[in-house]
């Protein structure tokens, strides 16, 4: 159940029988000229729905859109919030949810830029240490890449297997373009312009994408960080 669409005492009820409540954390980010600027929200949004029907007693606070960014900060359409602002929003969502009752949260993260899950980790571990509570913190991204079949050598931010997901996801809003782009390694030099790294604003190749691949990691995803909240969420 998504929590912007119950009513309060729906909300209490479900929270006295221990709910999980799942918060998805996504970006508005520039993802080439294929995929949507929300595809970093759409998709932990989808695994979080896909749990909520799978197990019982799952509440889906509304998605946090936006992130830090570096390497798509200067792309038009990308919204990048501060290190400081996003670790203190995360902390204070998570502590309205707990002011309530709340004692079991999975935090889901779309996008995966390294300031960005720092910012993200350090609010959950203030949270941890000031509340008697059980957060998780997991990016479906990371744990996609676990997925065997598929070979990610090149393979990146907006490349085939975003790319795959999303048209299982949302196809309407998926354009036809297939690009293929690179990444290029900095060699340790910090830029002003960190988008000269990814110069076609994708990496990968594209071509093969489909909602088959797509769906086959999404469900992977979603049995995966199933079995992770029963081990240690239950």
């Amino acid at each position: 159940m998504r929590i912007d669409s119950i009513t309060a005492d729906d909300f209490k009820k479900a929270v006295s029988k221990n709910a999980l409540v799942i918060l998805p954390i996504g970006a508005t980010e520039a993802h080439g000229a294929h995929l949507p600027l929300g595809t970093d929200t759409f998709q932990p949004e989808h695994i979080a729905r896909e749990i909520s029907e799978r197990m019982d007693n799952v509440l889906i606070a509304p998605a946090l859109p936006y992130g830090n960014h570096s390497s798509m900060k200067n792309v038009p359409g990308t919204i990048s919030v501060t290190f400081d602002s996003l670790r203190s929003v995360v902390h204070d969502i998570l502590d309205s949810l707990i002011w309530h009752g709340v004692t079991r949260i999975l935090v889901i993260s779309g996008h995966c830029g390294t300031s960005h899950m720092a910012a993200v980790t350090e609010a959950c571990r203030a949270i941890v240490m000031e509340h008697d509570v059980r957060i998780m913190l997991i990016s479906d991204y990371e744990v996609m890449r676990t997925y065997d079949p598929f070979c990610y050598d090149g393979d990146g931010h907006g490349g085939l297997a975003e790319t795959s997901r999303m048209l299982d996801i949302c196809p309407d809003i998926v354009n036809n373009e297939r690009p293929r782009g690179r990444f290029v390694d900095a060699s340790g030099m910090v830029l002003r312009d960190a988008s000269q790294c990814m110069p076609d604003g994708v990496e990968g190749d594209t071509a093969d994408a489909s909602a088959v691949l797509g769906e086959e990691m999404n469900n992977y995803i979603t049995d995966t960080v199933i079995r992770m909240i029963e081990r240690d969420l239950k």
